[in-house]
């Protein structure tokens, strides 16, 4: 009977251990889950001065600004990022050189931009009037002199949700590449990973979250997710086409959106302060159309003062398309248009400075403004037929002298095939706004 007794006995103080146990395991997951910050990272890239919305109704600063103002209402703590290259792409850019778009851009509520490749495209010194004009910070912990001075602060801390969230800047490695010879003077972006190492560490010795805010190939991106484990999550830019999903390695994230403010792109992180990690998260794409949103009247008022001042100038018709015309069909069209308007033999424009699509219809001269918004000069060059570069090669007689016509910046990516290029004096803008005039209809 005894035996019996402390069988019993035993299995009470057994159960009650357990139940012990059991509470005391929920109490921790429930102080786990209640130290768990959640904050909403915002982001944007690549909007281009995109002033108005395209010909399908999307994007536009005021709808940019309407949507960003819809979500950060619906989250109790919430930051906005934009990943460079805010400004070239639009007649308003062009003519003023930057300015209006981070003016502008100041009513769509940004809180910290990075350096693209086109902040440059103006010329260095540039850049230093966008900061002053923006009410955001301008980052990038990689574009450094000889002597390893920063053109802009290099990172910033933000507070959001009850953490401390360190923004680091970063461009990309390649930027000599993107650019006309000079446009960066002093400066130059230095390799990635041993540029944003020590800052990484130092921001991370300051701040809960890590987050990188950058402009770069999509192979970049993965190298800093892999080579700085102090790196939390990853907003980029540059590609224009995005990422369909978000990149993840060792639960550490990158995302990154479409061009030109069709989308804006939503982060929900809970975040674990004592592990220093991201405890979850969830990321979806928004898309930006003008028929679901109400502009926002304020941005929509200086998008209209800026707009109204160039649009005598491109609201002008030249002609009529016969359908849409993208990339490959406009490379061709401008091709044309250099033999046709020089008299050279040769003709060649690099798809990359095509800007935009000639939507089917009537064409007005700010859609040339859209598709070439860079300005670039026409320079010719005389080539042997056995030295012509490969991209107009096919077919030619080897020693047959060619005039070869081209742009600027094409001409600076060839420096180093001992092409002996000159200026023509005309802009590739201006030769093919005539060319079209003259002609009136494409194809």
């Amino acid at each position: 009977m005894a035996a019996i007794v402390r069988s019993r006995f035993g299995g009470r103080l057994l159960r009650r251990r357990l139940l012990c146990c059991i509470a005391l395991l929920a109490a921790a997951l429930s102080s786990a889950c209640a130290a768990a910050q959640s904050v909403t990272i915002l982001h944007l890239n690549d909007l281009h001065a995109r002033l108005l919305p395209d010909a399908d109704g999307r994007g536009g600063f005021a709808y940019v600004a309407a949507a960003i103002r819809e979500e950060r209402a619906k989250a109790a703590n919430a930051l906005v990022l934009h990943a460079g290259d805010m400004v070239q792409g639009t007649p308003v850019s062009t003519l003023f050189e930057g300015v209006p778009a981070f003016e502008v851009g100041n009513g769509l509520g940004i809180d910290v931009h990075c350096l693209g490749n086109h902040e440059f495209d103006y010329g260095w010194k540039k850049i230093r009037e966008f900061a002053a004009v923006s009410t955001a910070p301008i980052v990038s912990a990689n574009v450094v002199d000889d002597s390893g001075g920063h053109l802009v602060e290099p990172y910033v801390i933000r507070r959001a949700g009850g953490l401390e969230i360190a923004v680091v800047g970063a461009l990309t490695a390649r930027l000599a590449r993107l650019l006309k010879p000079g446009v960066t003077g002093p400066w130059k972006a230095a390799p990635l990973i041993p540029a944003l190492r020590p800052v990484v560490a130092e921001a991370r010795a300051r701040a809960d979250l890590v987050v990188v805010l950058g402009h770069l190939f999509d192979d970049e991106d993965e190298r800093i997710l892999r080579e700085l484990p102090g790196v939390d999550i990853l907003i980029s830019g540059h590609n224009h086409g995005g990422r369909e999903e978000p990149l993840a390695i060792d639960g550490r994230i990158c995302v990154k959106l479409r061009a030109y403010g069709r989308e804006l792109g939503r982060l929900d992180i809970a975040f674990d302060p004592a592990a220093k990690r991201v405890a979850s998260y969830r990321w979806k794409r928004i898309p930006i159309e003008a028929r679901a949103l109400a502009a926002d009247p304020d941005t929509a008022s200086a998008v209209d003062d800026w707009e109204s001042r160039v649009s005598e100038i491109v609201d002008v018709p030249i002609g009529e398309c016969r359908e849409t015309l993208r990339k490959p069909g406009l490379k061709q069209a401008i091709e044309r248009a250099m033999l046709a308007k020089t008299g050279a033999d040769l003709a060649y424009m690099n798809a990359g400075g095509i800007r935009d699509s000639m939507p089917a219809g009537p064409m007005l001269a700010r859609h040339v403004w859209n598709i070439l918004p860079f300005d670039n000069e026409i320079v010719e060059a005389v080539v042997r037929g056995s030295e012509a570069p490969e991209e107009v090669a096919g077919g030619l007689a080897p020693n047959r002298l060619y005039r070869l016509v081209t742009n600027d910046f094409v001409a600076g990516q060839w420096a180093g095939r001992k092409l002996d290029f000159k200026p023509t004096g005309e802009t590739l803008r201006d030769l093919f706004l005539e060319w079209v005039k003259e002609r009136r209809v494409l194809p």
